[in-house]
């Protein structure tokens, strides 16, 4: 028999009706308030950090190795393992963690699979800071690390944290003890050609030695050796510095190095007194990536304050062969190539300590038969530093030039490099222009714009007889490519005008250019050292590919005129000039003849060319007694040769670039009266 309620009868109370009105009811009564907001969310958060709690607690952190080792390597690009033990201990105020056979691999393109290994590493940390949010290290013990550096040509690493500014320093946390046992360090460098060994330890024991750094290797096939040595590191203070020595040896540079890092565990910033020494500067681009200049050996002091990306240089003091310098400078390295700024002086540069700067002097190993050097400058090492430095010599010490101070600007942008302005000033007058060096190339790419203005000629002429005085103005605007001064001039463009708008030439060799042999004799026999008048004198060249070709040479004085040709050979340094000499007055006997000047540039030879000589008269046999050319001399051409126009020819010369005053041109155009 089977019960059905009455469809008049009121529901039951856990009938389905009942039910659901009951739950309309609850939600039509329901108000938010905070407090029950925040007991339910407690009772969550609670309930979850429970289950937190007793997982981690229980947990076999050894099954965790392998996803932690496949974190590790999809965050850093490379293999990462864990393959000994991992031991976790979270629940005290000092947690630990004990991970034993870390093993890092290279990136595809070392060839070395491995990068680092660690036979053991203990790890302890403060757990309140930690949940605060500063990580507060009591220890780290390291032992037996094994860690290659690699770094290819193109400045990559093995290391590399992708993105981030290869100058910025690692920052650690606070670490009150560190120890490393039985480290090991290999470097492979390709951009300084360095490869090191060294071993690194830190001991528990007090000592000047409790942290040392000790290896070798080569720097750029030299020998190179460093010797680092701290104090112990435990209970470090991050706002006391750490104090460390090091004594560095590359080949024949010595640095020694005295130095705080001032905050520990900022490895950015650090102050440190440093004292070096070697054969060039130059040398020091390997040590610490600056384009420095060849110099000759050198003994250097400056103090070096570190401050994030940025380092000062100050209280440089330095002797460069014979050579003072000081000053300050920075470094900027915020950039992938840094800045170098500042200013250096010297009280008294030896000039002749600029040799190995242009690749010649006492420091070029190539021993050359040319004047203008050929050693190979390293310009490619000019894509590798920016700078903005200013230079100055008080005074300037000269063998062969009577140089009085120096005074430039130095700029390299980008691998150009500009000394702009460039002045030398002279006792009297002063060599001033610009050189830039386009190194963006492997073939660097030079120009030279020099003007030479009110110099006196004597001043270039050793000893107290001065056959030529006047005023030399000068300019030289020449562009060409090489790896040497020699090979860039060899194959130079350009123009170069020489002008003395007046002077004095002695009156014998004035006679001689013409060729007036009694007058010449007579004067040189008397010992009479007259000079006569120089009313001007020009020489401009046209220069095509290493070749200097005339354009004009004239000289003008009172008994005669000289006109020249011929060609200057910048590739093989030989001279091929001719001089043709006009008396303006008769002559009893004169050489229908040129004068020659030939051979090499350092060394030119003087003669007349004797297939052009007419014999006049039979006096030949005295001439012996001066020259043995002059036994084949023959004489008596009477000829007038009007004056030069030197108005014209300097006011043309003036056109042609050379710095010739207007003063000189109208003082040289006048009639004579």
């Amino acid at each position: 028999m089977s019960v059905t309620e009455h469809p008049d009868k009121p529901p039951g109370k856990y009938s389905r009706e009942a039910l659901r009105e009951r739950v309309i009811s609850d939600f039509r009564d329901f108000r938010f308030t905070w407090s029950g907001f925040f007991r339910w969310t407690g009772i969550t958060v609670l309930a979850v950090l429970i289950a937190a709690i007793i997982t981690l607690y229980f947990l076999d952190w050894n099954q965790m190795r392998g996803p932690v080792g496949r974190y590790l390597s999809h965050r850093t690009g490379r293999e990462v393992r864990i393959d000994g033990n991992l031991s976790v201990k979270l629940f005290r105020w000092q947690p630990s963690i004990d991970v034993g056979g870390i093993y890092v691999g290279n990136p595809q393109w070392v060839g070395t699979a491995q990068a680092a290994k660690v036979k053991e590493l203990r790890v302890e940390f403060r757990l309140v800071p930690a949940i605060l949010g500063h990580l507060i290290l009591p220890l780290i013990k390291i032992d037996e690390p094994d860690i290659l550096v690699v770094r290819d040509a193109t400045g990559r690493t093995n290391w590399d944290s992708g993105g981030k500014n290869p100058n910025e320093a690692f920052k650690l946390p606070p670490i009150k003890r560190f120890l490393v046992n039985n480290g090991h360090v290999r470097i492979d460098d390709a951009v300084r050609n360095l490869h090191f060994t060294g071993t690194v330890s830190s001991s528990e024991e007090a000592g000047a030695a409790a942290f040392t750094l000790l290896g070798d290797g080569t720097l750029n096939k030299n020998k190179f050796q460093a010797d680092v040595k701290g104090g112990p590191l435990l209970n470090v203070d991050e706002n006391k510095p750490y104090n460390f020595h090091a004594d560095v040896r590359a080949g024949d540079t010595h640095a020694i190095v005295n130095g705080a890092i001032t905050q520990p565990f900022h490895l950015d910033r650090f102050t440190a007194g440093i004292n070096v020494s070697g054969p060039t500067l130059s040398d020091i681009y390997l040590l610490t990536g600056l384009v420095l200049p060849h110099t000759p050996a050198y003994h250097l002091t400056l103090n070096v304050q570190r401050e994030g990306t940025f380092y000062r240089l100050n209280d440089i003091n330095a002797v460069l062969g014979s050579t003072d310098l000081e000053g300050n400078l920075s470094v900027d390295a915020s950039n992938t190539i840094p800045v170098l700024a500042g200013r250096v002086a010297s009280r008294r540069l030896v000039f002749e300590d600029l040799g190995p700067v242009i690749g010649g002097g006492k420091a070029a190993p190539i021993q050359s038969k040319y004047m203008l050097p050929e050693t190979e400058l390293h310009t490619e090492r000019l894509r590798q530093t920016n700078a903005e430095v200013d230079y100055s010599a008080g005074s300037i010490s000269s063998r062969d030039f009577p140089l009085r101070s120096l005074d430039t600007h130095i700029s390299v942008q980008d691998g150009v490099l500009n000394l702009k302005p460039l002045s030398f000033g002279f006792t009297q007058g002063k060599l001033s222009g610009s050189i830039r060096i386009d190194a963006r190339k492997d073939v660097p790419t030079s120009s030279v714009d020099a003007r030479i203005t009110d110099i006196r000629a004597e001043n270039f002429i050793k000893g107290s007889d001065k056959p030529i005085t006047g005023l030399l103005e000068a300019r030289a605007v020449l562009t060409g490519t090489g790896k040497s001064v020699h090979d860039t001039a060899a194959n130079a463009n350009g123009t170069f005008t020489a002008v003395v708008p007046s002077g004095g030439m002695r009156h014998s060799l004035a006679e001689w250019a013409g060729v007036d042999v009694l007058s010449a004799l007579s004067l040189n026999l008397s010992g009479d050292n007259s000079n006569t008048q120089l009313r001007c004198a020009v020489a401009n060249f046209g220069v095509k590919d290493g070749v200097m070709t005339s354009r004009q040479i004239l000289i003008d004085t009172d008994p005669v005129r000289v006109d020249g040709s011929g060609t200057i050979n910048l590739k093989d340094e030989n001279l091929d000039l001719q001089m043709q000499g006009k008396p303006k007055n008769f002559q009893l006997v004169r050489l229908r003849a040129p004068i020659t000047v030939t051979g090499p540039l350092a060394h030119p030879a003087m003669g007349v060319k004797t297939s052009v000589i007419v014999t006049q008269g039979g006096i030949a046999a005295a001439l012996g007694l001066i020259n043995p050319l002059a036994a084949v001399l023959a004489f008596i051409d009477p000829g007038l040769a009007k004056d030069a126009n030197c108005g014209p020819l300097l006011a043309d010369a003036k056109a042609k670039g050379a710095p010739v005053k207007a003063a000189a041109v109208t003082n040289a155009a006048a009639p004579r009266k």
